[in-house]
């Protein structure tokens, strides 16, 4: 069986994260730094232990469904049911729920390493972990003391699982186009009505809703005002229905046993969360929430694909070897490997600054602090801020098509019985189809960077790379690939430079912008790990000379086609057209 916590995983919870200055920052001065990080690893521990004996059951049935219940619910399969009922036996959902509420208050990056594993071993148990964690988390951020004190608790517990319902037919991406409707009943109860369609463990107990205002309907029609965050339950206080029912659920290539529904609501009472008409502020740290963890998800499948396609290789002979022994093979196995270890870089990197932002606001909450002390740590915040905004579109596009190329290779691997549904890998790769889409594709997130690097975010960012970067020079065995490092962000200012001149044309080429700063960004983590472990020093160098080359390629593409890319598009679609 696989190592579900990976050394990876335990170099950054040894050395890689500044406990102390986090720790200090959220609980204060007097805090056991030791004593927390220890019971951070024995939670992942715990829970290493008992998802890894969920994933042969998971793969037998992974082609079984969720079904629609009586009651205008869903239900996943037995086997996720099963599974879900060990974790919450064991304490291990929402995670990151505070401890006066029933959870753990643990860190980010540790509850997105307990996704991972969850989604190593089975990637539809973690969509119902993980929304589960998500939607908790909004309401702990946005809810009254009266709602947090009622709902939270029941979350820890597992009582209550969560989702959240944004799309409809005519609001995909754009939730301009939201037409469900929010009508005022005193205070912060609302009446809920309309459709949402694919929402993800739709069949939960609390939805977290995106809502038009009906004071306001008209007027804010096809913008992201007026839209209100309401918390609906599926069953009202005294256990009757509340006009929320499960209509359907759609039938998709993978992630099966995660239930996806169309959900309707007629007359539902909800509770709102937050301001009136400030929804959609709110729901955004549900989706960046959520962003995240689907890197995690998806870099979770990628080491289960990356095992198999080892295991496979090592055991298959050829030619009177192992298939292993093969240049080609070992070639593909080992860019498997750097690549699954750059989404790994660049997501845990982000999740340690999210950690230091969420213990910056604790503190700046606390009455300890001096005022000196008080408007550092707020610039500090809002600098920081600015990078995990740009940090996490970059984690979830670069994560989730890492993922699909990754699990592809697999299936390369194992040859013909790759491509047969008796191997795992093809599942694997099924499942990972959809993550390049949902929580916004691939484009999405290549564009929400791009309007972050925009509006000033690369320089921040970079700032603070350089600096580190200087640090690592004074290593004289780094400097080399320091300085190669420092030429690939060079590129970067040059292209960003062509880009920004012609907006329509900066669209175009935004997925070779971003990949040419997360190439930066990964060199960067990857030369830290090695001062960290010096074993890793040959992931640094592989990646930062193979992106070297890349990136002269993709700067040269962008600055060459500024003249004549899109005018060419236009007439090749035209081409397309005729044949149509």
């Amino acid at each position: 069986m696989a190592n579900y916590l990976t050394p990876a995983m335990s170099l950054y919870l040894d050395q890689l994260v500044d406990w102390p200055q986090i720790l200090k920052l959220w609980r204060g001065d007097e805090v056991d730094v030791e004593g927390e990080v220890g019971a951070f690893r024995s939670v992942l521990e715990t829970a290493a232990s008992l998802v890894e004996g969920f994933q042969d059951e998971a793969r037998r049935h992974w082609a079984d469904e969720a079904e629609l219940t009586a009651d205008g619910g869903a239900v996943s399969p037995p086997h996720i049911c099963a599974a879900y009922e060990r974790l919450r036996e064991s304490g291990l959902v929402s995670l990151s729920v505070s401890e006066c509420y029933g959870g753990f208050g643990l860190p980010t990056l540790v509850n997105g390493l307990f996704l991972e594993m969850v989604s190593r071993a089975d990637p539809s148990l973690m969509m119902v972990v993980g929304l589960q964690t998500g939607a908790a988390a909004d309401i702990e951020k946005y809810g009254s003391e009266e709602i947090k004190q009622a709902v939270l608790p029941r979350f820890t517990s597992g009582e209550f699982q969560g989702c959240m319902d944004l799309t409809e037919p005519q609001a995909g991406s754009d939730l301009g186009g939201i037409q469900t409707r929010s009508t005022d009943l005193g205070g912060d109860r609302v009446r809920v009505d309309g459709q949402k369609i694919y929402i993800s463990n739709g069949g939960a107990e609390v939805h977290l809703v995106l809502a038009r205002d009906d004071d306001s309907y008209e007027e804010s029609k096809g913008t992201t005002n007026g839209l209100s965050l309401i918390m609906v339950k599926r069953h009202r206080d005294d256990g009757t229905l509340n006009g929320l029912r499960v209509t359907r659920l759609e039938r998709k290539l993978g992630i099966h046993g995660s239930a996806t529904c169309e959900v309707l609501f007629e007359g539902a009472e909800g509770v709102r969360l937050g301001a009136k008409g400030h929804g959609f502020r709110a729901m955004l740290d549900l989706m960046n929430n959520a962003r995240l963890g689907v890197a995690s998800q998806a870099l979770g499948l990628a080491e289960a694909a990356l095992h198999d396609a080892v295991v496979y290789a090592q055991q298959r002979e050829q030619f009177g070897k192992p298939i292993a022994e093969q240049p080609m093979v070992r070639s593909i196995l080992a860019k498997m490997s750097v690549n699954a270890e750059a989404v790994r870089a660049l997501l845990y990197r982000t999740y340690k600054l999210v950690d230091l932002n969420l213990a910056r606001e604790a503190a700046l909450k606390r009455t300890d602090l001096s005022e000196m002390e008080r408007v550092e740590i707020q610039e500090e915040l809002e600098r920081d801020s600015t990078r995990v905004r740009l940090l996490t579109p970059l984690c979830k596009y670069f994560a989730t098509e890492v993922c699909d190329d990754l699990t592809r290779d697999a299936m390369q691997v194992l040859g013909g019985i790759g491509y047969t549904m008796d191997s795992d890998v093809a599942k694997l790769h099924a499942d990972s189809l959809i993550m390049t889409v949902y929580e916004g594709t691939s484009e999405i997130q290549a564009s929400f960077a791009l309007r972050e690097i925009g509006k000033g975010a690369l320089n921040v960012m970079f700032d603070h790379v350089r600096g580190e970067l200087d640090e690592i020079a004074a290593d004289p065995t780094r400097a080399e690939l320091v300085e190669t490092v420092k030429e690939m962000s060079e590129r970067v200012d040059i292209a960003a430079k062509v880009l920004f001149s012609d907006i329509p044309y900066a669209l175009l080429r935004s997925k070779l912008m971003i990949q040419m700063v997360i190439d930066v960004v990964v060199a960067t983590e990857f030369l830290h790990q090695a001062a960290a472990d010096e074993n890793r020093i040959d992931l640094a160098a592989d990646w930062i000379h193979r992106c070297a080359m890349e990136s002269e390629h993709m700067s040269k593409r962008i600055e060459s086609g500024l003249d004549d890319r899109i005018d060419r598009d236009m007439r090749l679609f035209e081409l397309a057209t005729t044949s149509v």
